[in-house]
């Protein structure tokens, strides 16, 4: 949690800063049993117009500038592109949808999954549920069926996190895509090939 912390602050605000340095402590008690979250750079001095601030900076540089990695296709889809390799990625597909949903951005976040679903996601076969981790944007198929298991990881937790904020009667049934994925999941069987 140190390293993270330190390297949120180093991102955010530009100046790396040990969690040592902060004199935040940490927590007592979970947020969700004290319904409290807590706002770690208000804990280290900083004041609330410039967290806002550079939220806003910061998601407007990565989803709304012309040199983003916020795309979006069709009517209704969108995707986020790896800067250095020019795909569309699990992580980022999920990581973007994690922002859209903690920021309040519904429509970006819907675009993400219809495109994740439609494109990335597995419909049958062995890996029914499971994402290809690299999808190619222009030709909107697969460099490589296989997972990443922290793409899967996150698209059910913001899955999960969409459906307690917006529910599940706007569009997308949040809840159900998420018992989709982890159903599936459940349904696998572990392969192990042993090298002699």
């Amino acid at each position: 949690m140190k390293r993270v912390y330190s390297f949120l602050l180093w991102v955010i605000f530009g100046s790396p800063v040990s969690w040592a340095q902060t004199g935040a402590k940490p927590a007592k008690d979970a947020a969700i049993l004290t319904g409290k979250y807590r706002n770690l750079f208000i804990e280290v001095g900083y004041q609330q117009k410039d967290i806002d601030a550079k939220v806003s900076k910061a998601y407007s540089d990565l989803f709304e500038s012309p040199n983003g990695i916020y795309f979006e296709v069709e009517d209704s889809l969108a995707y986020v592109s790896d800067v250095k390799n020019r795909d569309a990625r699990t992580e980022g597909l999920s990581y973007g949808m994690m922002v859209a949903v903690q920021l309040n951005k519904k429509e970006v976040f819907d675009r993400i999954w219809r495109w994740s679903k439609k494109y990335a996601q597995h419909q049958e076969g062995p890996r029914k549920g499971y994402f290809a981790w690299s999808i190619n944007p222009k030709t909107n198929k697969p460099n490589s069926p296989g997972s990443a298991s922290d793409g899967e990881f996150y698209f059910i937790t913001a899955l999960l996190f969409a459906s307690n904020r917006w529910g599940n009667s706007t569009g997308i049934d949040y809840y159900q895509e998420a018992r989709f994925i982890l159903d599936e999941m459940w349904k696998k069987t572990a392969q192990v090939t042993y090298i002699t």
